[in-house]
């Protein structure tokens, strides 16, 4: 009885020195499997890396899109806006008894318009209108001309005197509105009653034209305040 005995708490004493070691060993095969080797870091960085460059991609095309939207919202907005008060004074446009008041000049010299600051290369068109921008005076001369800093001018002269000779104007006393900005090119043609159109008009009674042309085509050329995007516009202005 006592030689069964001394043998199982021999057995225990041998299980129990054999448990730490069992033990030990357990927890150096998870250590080691928890771990990451070299090449599993490389491919997780590379991974990580083209996941990053990806979603940069994404983001500055998404950005660029958003930016060239916003420039060309802002073009065609300048571009209406200034299309829209042209449109009313030429579709008013009127003569006076000397059928004068309706001149227009194609690629003028920026030396002949020095007064006025007028692009090289651009047009320039002077006319009688029934819509100035002042309610009390009815008839104005205006004059539409781009600038040497691409900015679209108007200039306007309300005077009761504008049935005189058109010689006898003084420009100084003309009031100027910029209309546009960042105006690289402005251009005008004009329709003749037999349909042709032409580059220039001039009325008077010494002149070819005693008469309005039917229609007065206005070209525009603009770019956004950043220069991101630039376009040209055309627009037909049907004289009554």
């Amino acid at each position: 009885m006592n030689f069964v005995k001394r043998k199982k708490i021999l057995q225990l004493k041998i299980n129990n020195n054999k448990l730490p070691i069992f033990n030990r060993q357990y927890s150096i095969i998870n250590c080691n499997r928890s771990a990451f080797t070299l090449v599993e870091l490389i491919v997780a960085i590379s991974l990580a890396s083209i996941l990053i460059l990806v979603t940069a991609m994404i983001f500055k095309q998404a950005s660029n899109a958003f930016s060239q939207s916003d420039a060309r919202s802002e073009v065609y907005q300048n571009v209406r806006a200034a299309f829209e008060i042209i449109k009313r004074d030429i579709s008013g446009a009127t003569l006076n008894t000397r059928y004068e008041l309706f001149q227009a000049f194609n690629d003028v010299s920026a030396a002949s318009y020095s007064t006025i600051g007028a692009k090289e290369g651009s047009d320039i068109i002077t006319l009688l209108s029934i819509t100035p921008n002042l309610a009390d005076k009815p008839v104005a001369l205006i004059t539409y001309f781009l600038s040497t800093d691409n900015i679209l001018n108007k200039a306007e002269i309300t005077d009761s005197t504008l049935n005189a000779n058109i010689a006898g104007f003084d420009p100084d006393s003309a009031t100027g509105y910029k209309l546009g900005l960042n105006v690289s090119a402005l251009q005008f043609r004009y329709q003749d009653t037999d349909g042709t159109w032409v580059d220039t008009w001039e009325t008077g009674t010494n002149t070819a034209y005693q008469y309005l042309p039917n229609a007065v085509e206005v070209k525009m050329t603009v770019s956004d305040t950043l220069n991101r995007f630039t376009g040209t516009s055309t627009n037909i202005i049907s004289i009554p």
